[in-house]
C-alpha cells in the first residue's frame, strides 16, 4: 500500500499533466491532515478556478505549517484571483458585444477603412518572446514581485511577458516593466 505522501505527489503530477479533477477526486479521499495535502488540494481547485475553495485550502495549509512561503503565496494569488472575478462578473455581459464586435471588424470592407486605425493592433504583430504557459504556471504581478525581491529576474521577465499575453489591454505597462528589469 503506498503512503499518504506518494498518493499525494502522484495526485499532483496528474493535476500538472492536466487531470486537476481527477487529482482533486483522489486528494478528497484521504483521511489525513497534512500541510501538503492541504497545499495541492488547493493547487487543484486553483487550476480549476475554484478561487474561494483553493484559499480555504491554502489557509489549512498554513494552519499545520505555518512557514510555508509557497502556501503563503498561493494564499495570495487566490484572494487576487477571487476578487478579480468579483469585479470581472458585471463585465460578463459585454463579452458577446465584444465577440460580436471582433467578428464584424474581421468582415469589413474598404469603406470601413478609416475606422481600421481605431482597432487594437493584433496581439502577434507585437514582439514578444515565446513562453510557454506550462512552463511558468500559475502567472500575477505579485509573484513577478516577489521575484525580483529574491533575485530572479529573468523567471520576473517571464512572468511580465505571460501576463502581456494573457492582457494585451495593459501591454505596454508589462512592456515597461520588462525593460526596468533588463536595466537592472
Amino acid at each position: 500500500m503506498p503512503s499518504p505522501i506518494s498518493e499525494i505527489h502522484e495526485a499532483r503530477n496528474a493535476m500538472l499533466n492536466g487531470q486537476a479533477q481527477s487529482a482533486l477526486n483522489r486528494l478528497n479521499g484521504m483521511d489525513v491532515s497534512f500541510a501538503t495535502l492541504s497545499l495541492v488540494r488547493g493547487e487543484c481547485y486553483y487550476v480549476l478556478r475554484q478561487w474561494r475553495e483553493a484559499a480555504r485550502e491554502f489557509e489549512a495549509a498554513l494552519r499545520l505549517s505555518p512557514n510555508s512561503p509557497r502556501a503563503e503565496m498561493l494564499l495570495i494569488l487566490s484572494h487576487e484571483m477571487l476578487e478579480l472575478s468579483r469585479t470581472m462578473q458585471p463585465a460578463q455581459a459585454i463579452v458577446p458585444a465584444m465577440k460580436q464586435f471582433s467578428i464584424s471588424a474581421k468582415n469589413s470592407t474598404e469603406e470601413d477603412a478609416p475606422f481600421k486605425s481605431a482597432l487594437p493592433a493584433s496581439q502577434s504583430a507585437r514582439p514578444v518572446e515565446p513562453v510557454a504557459p506550462d512552463e511558468i504556471g500559475l502567472v500575477s504581478e505579485t509573484l513577478a514581485e516577489l521575484m525580483i525581491k529574491q533575485g530572479k529576474v529573468d523567471e520576473a521577465r517571464k512572468v511580465y511577458i505571460q501576463l502581456a499575453r494573457l492582457n494585451p489591454d495593459r501591454y505596454e505597462y508589462f512592456r515597461k516593466r520588462i525593460e526596468k528589469l533588463e536595466v537592472k
